[in-house]
């Protein structure tokens, strides 16, 4: 960059200022109060739109010279590119027409690097050594350490931002594992405490739980076993109170079948005669041939008492034994008997009144050899002493493996209790292992991207550069060292800047916006407040700054 030309008017003390800028060192001159640090301010302002005296756009009409309404700074650069700010609006040239190059305020004021607080120093001189703080070779330089993957592709992101962002990001977020931890374990977070950290653990014997589940399994099989014993027993139980209760009804029925059964006999009987009666009659009543063999000795013996002097009075009864079942003899055998007819329904009524009684017979019958049956089951009063004896047997069982299962359970419970606490101390003890790793995972990472880690290490690379072209200026302008050392820290002739003399801090602030200058390759140096330096330090100056033009290192 080289400014070819000047124009400023009624900016603070320069009220009219109009030159042009033919070599590549111009000196200003001037009494205290004529101008020469406005016009400093002035190019500033123009080309990157920052004024050091004052910090709203409001009061940049009092940037404007007394007794002046308006103002301005027209930079010319390189010959045809003009860029400026008018007062008291503080317009500036558009962004789209002119952007000022980063390094450009280090070189316009000399005094702003050591001004700068530290971190602000480091970022600096990363942007001008073109250095990233995301690039792949921070996250080469975090595995090479070590750090976790996956928290390093975590806080990749952040480091976008920059060192400090992705340093101070790490260390909160080992704050908040540090949190979790004392969550977890509900005490405060120490890292030696941490390394060796447990939850207290209960006892656990896990065969004995193993042997308790077996027993209690046992035992409530023994006891469903002995519910469905019980209730067989008291099924019987009430049986034989039932049967009981119903012991002389059920005497009374059993007594009575030797009656009942001579009565099915004889009613029988008397059924067996009226089927038979009712079949003959029904017979003769409708009509029918009678065949046989029967029917022949019937016909013979009627024909001889009737043909024959024989005395044949006792076969008389045999005749009308026949006759009262199959009919008249003299009647055409293929005619109906209206005797029959007439007898038959009374026939019909008096065998359906044998089968009832029959059927009642067979029915009482059958409830007295039931009832005799289950009077055979009946054990009476030692039955039932019995069976309440084997019932209270079985409840007394019953207590007793129930009052095991219940003391087996009980202690398979705090067993498993002791078990689930266990677990949860061996998981309690995991995260908070865990937490803990994770606090040393990220320090590791913010430890690593602090100024004293990697960007210190990458920052050695990148101060090797500027300490030489500081070196190189002290050599050529026979002044003081300077350098810029690994913390950032300015020193002269190795005392630290603060307790350096004012000219002393004049020459390094000269020496590092002109180191500034070389390596962002602008060649270009404003300094200011020339007259702290004595004559040699003066003579120095511009012996110096001819080198630095006749080798075209500034323009």
């Amino acid at each position: 960059m080289k400014i070819t030309a000047l124009n400023v008017q009624n900016f603070l003390g320069a009220r009219k200022i109009e030159c042009r800028l033919t070599k590549p060192v111009t000196i200003f001159a001037g009494k205290n109060g004529s101008g020469k640090s406005s016009l400093q301010e002035s190019i500033r302002m123009a080309l990157t739109g920052e004024s050091v005296r004052v910090g709203l756009k409001k009061e940049y009409a009092q940037l404007v010279s007394d007794g002046e309404k308006s103002g301005f700074a027209e930079i010319e650069l390189d010959g045809s590119k003009h860029v400026f700010v008018t007062l008291p609006d503080g317009k500036c040239t558009p962004a789209a027409e002119y952007v000022a190059p980063a390094a450009l305020p280090y070189v316009l004021d000399a005094q702003r690097f050591a001004s700068m607080p530290l971190p602000d120093r480091r970022t600096f001189l990363f942007g001008l050594m073109g250095l990233s703080a995301g690039g792949a070779e921070v996250k080469k330089r975090l595995l090479e350490r070590k750090c976790d993957p996956q928290y390093v592709e975590v806080i990749m992101p952040m480091l976008r931002a920059g060192f400090d962002v992705a340093c101070k990001e790490a260390q909160g977020k080992a704050r908040d594992e540090k949190t979790t931890w004392r969550s977890i374990t509900s005490e405060t977070y120490g890292e030696k405490k941490a390394d060796t950290w447990s939850a207290e653990k209960p006892e656990f014997d896990a065969e004995k739980l193993t042997d308790l589940e077996v027993i209690a399994a046992a035992t409530s099989a023994t006891i469903a076993d002995l519910n469905q014993k019980l209730g067989v027993a008291l099924f019987d139980q009430k049986r034989i109170a039932d049967s009981a209760s119903r012991l002389e009804g059920l005497r009374e029925k059993a007594g009575k079948i030797a009656r009942i059964t001579e009565k099915l006999k004889v009613d029988q009987a008397e059924l067996d005669g009226w089927t038979y009666k009712v079949e003959m009659t029904r017979k003769h009543a409708t009509g029918g041939k009678r065949v046989g063999l029967v029917h022949d000795l019937a016909r013979a013996l009627k024909f001889v008492s009737e043909n024959y002097a024989y005395d044949l009075h006792e076969h008389v009864f045999v005749l009308q034994r026949y006759e009262a079942e199959h009919g008249n003899l003299d009647l055409d055998e293929s005619s109906s008997d209206p005797d029959a007819a007439a007898k038959l329904p009374d026939y019909e009524k008096s065998l359906a009144l044998t089968q009832r009684m029959v059927e009642n017979d067979r029915r009482d019958l059958a409830e007295s050899e039931a009832a005799t049956k289950e009077l055979a089951n009946i054990d009476g009063s030692e039955g039932t002493a019995r069976q309440d004896a084997a019932i209270a047997s079985i409840r007394t069982m019953l207590a007793t493996h129930s009052e095991r299962l219940v003391a087996t359970n009980k202690d398979a419970q705090a067993l498993r209790v002791a078990d689930a606490a266990a677990k949860r101390a061996d998981l309690c003890t995991a995260n908070a292992m865990g937490a803990h790793k994770a606090v040393a995972a990220w320090l590791q990472i913010a430890d690593a991207l602090s100024p004293e880690g990697i960007p210190g290490e990458m920052l050695a690379a990148a101060l090797e550069p500027i300490n030489d072209r500081l070196q190189r200026s002290a050599t050529d302008a026979e002044w003081l060292r300077a350098e810029v050392g690994a913390d950032m820290s300015v020193t002269g002739d190795s005392r630290p800047y603060a307790l350096l003399s004012e000219s002393e801090r004049w020459r390094v602030d000269a020496m590092l916006a002109e180191a500034v200058s070389y390596l962002s390759k602008l060649g270009i140096v404003v300094l200011d407040r020339f007259d702290c330096l004595d004559l040699q330090g003066r003579m120095d100056l511009l012996a110096w700054l001819e080198l630095l033009a006749d080798e075209g290192e500034i323009q």
